[in-house]
């Protein structure tokens, strides 16, 4: 009884377990009861779905207790697990409704240790896109969902890592997926190159890409399917044959790449009676569907080829197409398919024209004669075509079909066959000839695409093999094909079994731990019995070589030898099966055909017919060795002869050396193995048959894997995880978290008492099957009991605050209704006296009023008769004013008419008089002007101003000679000092040898040099001011003199008009007249005169300026340090090229001066000047195009303003001016220019080019983020530079219209080379920052929990026992990058829109990224996440806000609405509506997936299947299955090309060595 109390300690009241069902396998139940009676003990189940209880009684002494115990049902935590492993009760049951339940939620791949388990969706899935492979890439298995791709990753990396083989064992039955899930495999290791790396959306800077060898191992798959793959009742594309396919790889040493070098195929029993016979509704082979469909016309006729139905071979199954297959466009996929692995289009079609021979055969009537034996007509056509196309003769051919030929010792015998037996050698032959053409199909593959291992090192070769092979197949009627197919899996479950067995074991070492071998069920007994000397093979091919061997004879010799063997039965009542009792399930064979099938061979007739054939093509195929599977024949154990030569190797034993070859590559290999289950016999996209999967799971092996792993310690975790997830289970004085091993030890020792039921390893804490659940019960009833106790104490608060808010609220109302009766009382008595106060005035009021009424009434008639008086005296009045002032008029105005006729006779007579004393003036005036002594009286005056006038200029003129001779002084001082220094140039070349001794001497004359010429030049300043303040005091007294000129011209010539209008009357004063013309003439001279000096002055004054600055040139050269002068030669030659035309231009202006000064005329000025200024515009013509010519400018250009450049760097104290930055884009901008103007369009292209592969040189190199930042932004800049000098030289007259378009075209060029430099800066520079930004964003934005009440304690995942080593990355580090990337665009400078598209486009990569990682982790689905994710999105949207980057913001709308998502309801289907409305930017998929990915945290009911399913027919219906975002880059958007108003080049640093460029501006 104790016995029985302890194993039914799991079963209280409440406890579910599961049911067995006959049609959903299994169903749940809870226990209602448990009654205990006697030595008995009943539970009682209430079943879903029954009506019925369900009861089970348990005895006393009961042996099989586990066995009649329905199995229990874990927790509802633990449903849905993405390992099978990670179940705490490990059962049948469990493993159906785990795979179950995750297939409902479309999650069609699960764990179960190292086993994928895929069950086959039957429609497309989103989830093997480019992008999903990039998010598997690089990931350890674990880490994400299961998935092909990460069987796939982990078989590659460990290829890298251990230098080891791999192989990824594919099986299943038919239908289940395992050709499609092998080519998907395939598609991954064809990519995973291009996935390793980094990312980048450039596709110019980086090509990626599959090579030819990726595409040609990718086009085998098209290949072998349409030549082994056909149509059957379960599979519209099953694979009729096995194969190993191993993608060879190579490690490039110099780069460390790895790549597909070559592929190797091996393959294993093609179903070759698929050729002749088809079950209904199958097909035959693709291939020949395929030809009937596409063949051209041309061919068509020359094979014989029509529709499928006319060819026995293709139309017994009478199904011809496939639904949503194209058979002509699958023709030509074949077509190029072929093509890709080196085919030619000769060979494809004499492939063609052998598929067209096997339909004719097919077609070939084989008749009965009277005697009974079988006859082909002669004229039969499909006879002739056949023979025809295969190049042998017809008569030969039809009659070794009905012929067979015996040799016996002394003769040859030839007999007729029978029809039966003429059919079956016709059919042989073309099984035979197409076996033939698969086998040389897979030697071709092989020949053009396997590696010769030769030419590379051992180590840098590997490969990954891919086994893609049939599962386990039980039918009705079972035949020698599977038989092998059994035997096969027998074998591979064999190894699959040791292998887990290892694993398991090595886990319990590794941790140190006490265990006892684990017992599984080893199947070698069975293998032995089927392969052994005296196995099922060996009597086969015994019977084969008999003559008169037969299937009948074969099924008594294994009756007789395997009669007592344990895995052989034989049947009660029939005569011709037997059954083998394999891993799986015991299969019954039928022994019909065996001896047949195994012999597969054509008579030595019809082989050497075919050896014989005038097709070159045939006798290649059939002179090839028998076909062996690519594989040595088995070799010969000890003591055992070996088969003589003649014997011919049988089908079995070839397939007996094959798999014994195959099992030692996958011994010598690292093993990966991917179970496909096919989940309904109608394919019907996700709907689930239980007893059809449950079966298959026993067939695959998983079950037993399940069981080896429960005989152990399934259930494993590390002591830091254990110690989180149960803590809470002791007591708080048990806590230890800073030693958690010790902790969980107490943990455990507390709770278990067996202690078999645990073991302790180094880093992990092992527990028996059950154990986890047994602690989710715990764990859920003490959070149950410390929910209880907050409830209590919560419900106690509130119960307690509200009676205290009662009693507040009664005394509350009690004040309230005294108060408003006192205020009732209160105011009954304000109003009484209320009422006598207004009573009182009331009646004073009336009083008041009728006196005031009446004294009104008395005041009125008094004012009215009073104003009757008062009226009438006013009128009296008014007439008696108004007759005094009409008097008074009258009387006025005739006094003033007397006074006014009075005064105008006095006037009158006063003017009179003044008329006759103004007529005797104006006679005498007339008189004295004609007189000449007015005259001289003026002009004596004017000459005496004019000699003052003439001495103060000749004052000015000694003055200004005076000047003239210190500046010629100066000069002469200029040219010795230069002559010095050329003296010291040409010691210093002599004496290079003796530097030592003379450095100092040089050095001290230099200095005195320097000295010198400091003082003159002050000198030269001093005197240049002087002579401008003389010139500002001339000027003045000058615009004085012709001022005062003027208003004497002015008062001359009205003299002269005068003069000249009297002339008549004063001939006598015409000499007086002509002396004073004369004296006029004279100040006109002195006045010119004085003009031309003032233009002398100015002319000395430039020439005095221009000597000064190209002494300021020469002595900047001769400042330098001596580091920097590279030597004295090449200083010398610089100086030549300067020099000469500048000595040139200034003697020329000295000229000029000594011209316009010695000038005797005014009008000869102006010519003069305009002369002066075209020789001087052509000598700086000269001198820039002397400098431009010179070969040193562009070396100048490129290591000074390019290669040796130093950056100025951002300072957070000086803000660097925009001049300082562009400073070398404007310069070589000015270069360009220059060069333009002079015509140098081929210098001009050839500098843009040195320019632009300098500027490639340093920048591509992307080492530091201000490098990159600098020269972008000058790149943009020179662009608009050289834009501006395009469309100011387009603007030109049209008589340079030739030149100008040739100008116009070179420029044009030089803007699309800047324009691809700077999309390659844009993308290059991008790219690296999307590398940091990329490693920073899954940590700061989707692992960083800055909310400190919502930690996720299990970064991990509570199921994930793998932990990825992450940097502690934190959303301020990823705020404080974009802030630091954001200040140098701003200090360099860079266009705003430029700007503005790299911020975006860095946001945007960080939205997707962590969007695309969020939506593949199960780990990290939770509200708690939500809510984190949240709050750094909000962080990272104020930076945008603060940046002013609005749309950076909407990048992270789709992760934001995500992470919405994961805090919304998800219980009903109105929350399904919240969150469609509220996540509209994501797409049903998207939605559809976080749902099934999310994980419920404590007391959190998971999302329901229904709700899973309505969110899958919204997905169905809108058709829009987008997963993962996209990561390309977008387009570089390139701003347009400004207008640069002004080339700055005064940014150019004083410490940069470019004489020539300096000189070259200055000449601007």
């Amino acid at each position: 009884m104790e016995a029985i109390d302890k194993q039914l300690t799991f079963y209280n009241e409440g406890t579910r377990a599961w049911i067995q069902d006959d049609v959903e396998g299994f169903v749940s139940g809870t226990v209602v009861s448990n009654q205990v009676a006697g030595d008995s003990c009943t539970l009682v189940f209430e079943v879903e779905g029954r009506d019925e209880p369900f009861s089970v009684t348990i005895k006393k002494g009961e042996a099989n207790i586990n066995e009649k115990l329905p199995p229990l049902r874990n927790p509802p935590v633990l449903e849905g697990v993405d390992d099978l492993t990670l179940l705490s009760h490990l059962n049948e049951p469990e493993v159906l409704h785990n795979v179950r339940l995750r297939y409902s939620q479309e999650q069609i791949y699960t764990y179960s240790g190292i086993v994928l388990i895929a069950l086959n969706p039957f429609q497309r899935l989103p989830i093997y896109t480019h992008d999903i492979m990039r998010a598997y890439s690089g990931k350890r298995r674990g880490e994400l969902e299961p998935h092909l791709f990460a069987v796939a990753e982990e078989a590659y990396r460990n290829m890298l890592r251990e230098k080891k083989n791999q192989s990824i064992i594919v099986s299943g039955e038919s239908g289940a997926g395992k050709t499609q899930s092998a080519k998907y495999i395939m598609r991954y290791f064809a990519s995973v190159d291009e996935l390793d790396q980094p990312f980048d959306g450039d596709a110019d800077i980086d090509a990626g890409g599959m090579s030819e060898v990726e595409e040609a191992v990718l086009a085998t798959n098209p290949i072998m399917e349409a030549f082994g793959n056909a149509k059957t009742t379960r599979n519209d594309n099953s694979s009729r044959f096995g194969k190993y396919i191993e993608i060879q790889f190579h490690k490039d040493e110099t780069t460390g790449r790895v790549k597909i070098c070559g592929a190797k195929t091996r393959t294993y029993l093609l179903e070759r009676s698929r050729l002749v016979f088809q079950p209904k509704t199958e097909r035959n082979y693709h291939i020949f569907y395929q030809l009937c469909s596409g063949c051209p016309a041309a061919e068509r006729k020359e094979l014989g080829i029509t529709t499928f139905d006319q060819y026995y071979y293709l139309k017994q199954g009478g199904e011809g197409t496939i639904p949503n297959v194209d058979d002509v466009e699958e023709f030509e996929i074949t077509q190029r398919a072929l093509s890709a692995i080196g085919i030619s289009v000769n060979l494809q079609w004499a492939i063609f024209k052998v598929c067209a021979a096997l339909l004719h055969i097919g077609n070939i009537e084989v008749k009965e004669s009277r005697n009974g034996d079988a006859q082909i007509n002669s004229s039969d056509e499909a006879l002739e075509i056949a023979s025809r196309l295969l190049g042998i003769k017809p008569m030969e051919f039809s009659k070794w079909m009905v012929k067979k030929q015996i040799h016996a010792r002394t003769e040859t015998i030839v007999t007729n066959l029978k029809k039966y037996d003429a059919v079956v050698s016709r059919d042989s032959v073309a099984k035979f000839i197409y076996s033939l053409l698969f086998d040389w199909l897979v030697k071709m593959i092989n020949k053009n695409l396997a590696v010769d291992e030769t030419k590379y090192s051992a180590d840098s070769i590997s490969f990954i093999g891919v086994l893609d092979i049939y599962g386990f197949e039980h039918f009705k009627n079972n035949s020698f094909e599977q038989f092998c197919i059994n035997y096969a899996n027998e074998k591979l479950q064999q190894e699959f079994n040791r292998h887990v067995f290892k694993l398991e074991q090595d886990e319990y070492v590794a941790e140190k731990i006490e265990w006892s071998f684990i017992d599984f069920n080893d199947n070698q007994p069975c293998i032995d019995m089927i392969e052994n000397r005296l196995g099922i093979l060996s009597l086969l091919d015994e019977e084969s070589r008999l003559p008169s061997g037969s299937d009948e004879s074969l099924v008594q010799k294994l009756y007789t030898n395997f009669e007592k063997h344990q895995f052989f039965k034989k049947p009660r009542f029939a005569r011709s099966d037997f059954t083998i009792a394999h891993y799986a399930l015991d299969v019954t064979y039928q022994i019909d055909g065996f001896i047949e099938k195994n012999k597969d061979t054509v008579s030595d007739e019809l082989l050497n017919l075919l050896q014989n054939s005038e097709s070159e093509f045939i006798r290649e195929l059939t002179t090839l060795p028998k076909p062996k599977e690519d594989t040595p024949p088995p070799p010969t154990r000890p003591g055992f002869k070996a088969k003589s030569k003649n014997n011919k190797n049988t089908l079995g034993s070839i397939f007996k050396a094959s798999l014994i070859e195959l099992m030692n590559t996958i011994r010598s290999t690292d093993s990966h193995y991917i179970r496909c289950i096919k989940p309904n016999q109608a394919k019907v996209a996700f709907e689930f048959e239980p007893q059809m999967v449950l079966s298959q799971l026993r067939a695959c092996g998983v079950l037993e894997t399940i069981r080896i792993s429960c005989a152990g310690y399934p259930t494993r975790w590390t002591f830091q995880e254990f110690v989180e997830r149960y803590y809470l289970l002791v007591n708080s004085q048990h806590w230890k978290f800073d030693d958690p091993r010790e902790f969980s030890l107490n943990i455990v020792k507390l709770l278990i008492s067996d202690k078999d039921k645990y073991q302790v390893g180094e880093t992990k804490i092992f527990f028996r099957a059950g154990m986890l659940a047994y602690f989710e019960k715990l764990r859920t009833e003490r959070l149950r009991q410390c929910v209880v106790l907050v409830q209590k104490n919560a419900r106690r608060f509130i119960y307690h605050r509200r009676y205290n808010e009662t009693k507040e609220a009664a005394l509350f109302v009690q004040n309230a209704i005294r108060r408003k009766v006192a205020e009732l009382k209160c105011r009954e008595i304000r109003e009484t006296q209320a009422s006598i106060t207004i009573q009182k005035y009331a009646r004073g009021y009336i009083a008041r009023k009728t006196y005031l009424q009446q004294r009104e009434s008395a005041i009125a008639i008094q004012s009215q008769i009073r104003g009757y008086i008062a009226r009438k005296q006013l009128q009296q009045l008014r007439r008696d004013n108004a007759a005094i002032k009409i008097q008074k008029v009258f009387r006025g105005q005739r006094e003033r008419h007397k006074y006014q006729d009075a005064r105008k006779n006095i006037i009158f007579v006063q003017s009179c008089i003044r008329r006759i004393f103004a007529q005797k003036t104006y006679t005498q005036l007339k008189i004295e002007a004609k007189s000449i002594t007015h005259i001289k009286k003026l002009n004596y005056q004017l000459e005496n101003k004019v000699f003052e006038l003439s001495q103060s200029l000749a004052q000015k003129e000694n003055e200004t000679k005076e000047y003239a001779q210190k500046i010629e002084t100066m000069e002469s001082q200029i040219k010795i000092w230069k002559e010095k220094f050329d003296r010291l140039d040409t010691r210093y070349k002599d004496s290079t040898e003796q530097a030592s001794e003379g450095n100092a001497e040089q050095l001290r004359e230099i200095s005195e040099l320097k000295e010198a010429k400091a003082n003159l030049e002050a000198t030269v300043e001093k005197l240049k001011a002087d002579n401008k303040k003389s010139i500002a005091e001339r000027d003045e007294r000058i615009a004085e003199l012709e001022r005062q000129l003027e208003k004497q011209r002015e008062e001359n010539s009205n003299q002269l008009n005068e003069i000249n209008t009297r002339r008549g009357q004063a001939d006598d004063n015409s000499a007086q007249v002509a002396q004073m013309k004369r004296e006029i003439a004279s100040l006109k001279d002195q006045l010119q005169k004085a003009i031309s000096g003032k233009d002398y002055l100015y002319d000395a004054d430039e020439r005095v300026g221009r000597s000064t600055s190209v002494s300021r040139v020469r002595g900047r050269s001769s400042n330098r340090n001596r580091s920097r002068i590279p030597s004295v030669d090449t200083r010398t030659a610089m100086l030549n090229v300067v020099d000469r035309p500048i000595r040139q231009l200034s003697r020329v202006r000295n000229e000029s001066v000594e011209v316009k000064t010695e000038a005797p005329a005014a009008t000869d000025a102006p010519v003069n000047e305009q002369t002066k200024e075209q020789e001087t515009q052509s000598l700086e013509d000269e001198c820039s195009l002397k400098i431009l010519e010179d070969e040193s400018l562009e070396q100048e250009i490129i290591d000074g303003l390019i290669m040796n450049l130093k950056i100025p760097l951002p300072n957070s104290t000086q803000k660097i001016e925009r001049k300082d930055i562009l400073f070398p884009a404007h310069i070589i901008g000015t270069c360009m220019l220059k060069l333009m103007k002079h015509g140098l369009l081929a210098r001009l292209q050839t500098l843009s080019s040195k320019v632009i592969a300098a500027i490639q040189n340093v920048a591509l190199r992307f080492e530091d983020d201000y490098i990159s930042c600098f020269w972008l932004s000058n790149t943009y800049e020179l662009s608009c530079v050289v834009e501006t000098i395009r469309t100011k030289e387009a603007s030109r007259s049209r008589s340079r219209y030739r030149m100008e378009s040739d100008g116009n075209k070179v420029l044009i060029k030089i803007l699309n080379d800047l324009d691809n430099l700077l999309v390659r800066l844009y993308y290059g520079w991008m790219k690296e920052l999307k590398k940091r930004l990329a490693v920073m964003a899954v940590p700061a934005i989707i692992e960083y929990q800055a909310l400190p009440s919502f930690i996720c304690k299990k970064n991990g995942g509570l199921w994930n026992k793998i932990k990825a080593p992450q940097n502690q990355y934190t959303i301020d580090h990823l705020l404080f990058l974009l802030s630091k990337i954001s200040k140098v665009l701003i200090c360099f400078y860079v266009e705003e829109s430029i700007a503005r598209q790299i911020l975006c486009e860095l946001i945007r990569l960080l939205g997707v990224t962590a969007f695309n990682h969020l939506i593949m982790r199960k780990n990290f689905c939770t509200w708690k996440r939500g809510m984190q994710i949240q709050y750094n999105l909000s962080k990272l949207e104020e930076w945008c806000d603060e940046h002013q980057i609005p749309e950076g913001a909407l990048h992270l709308e789709r992760l934001l609405q995500a992470a919405k998502l994961l805090q919304l309801n998800k219980s009903s289907p109105r929350d399904i509506e919240i969150i469609f409305d509220i996540c509209f930017l994501l797409n049903p998929s998207q939605i559809k997936k976080f749902l099934s990915l999310y994980y419920p945290v404590d007391f959190e009911n998971p999302v329901s299947p229904e709700l899973l399913k309505s969110v899958s027919f919204r997905t169905i219906s809108e058709n829009n299955d987008t997963l993962l975002l996209d990561m390309d880059d977008v387009e570089f958007d390139k701003p347009p090309l400004r207008t640069v108003d002004k080339i700055d080049t005064s940014g150019m640093p004083a410490w940069a060595d470019l004489f020539l460029i300096k000189c070259l501006l200055e000449l601007n």
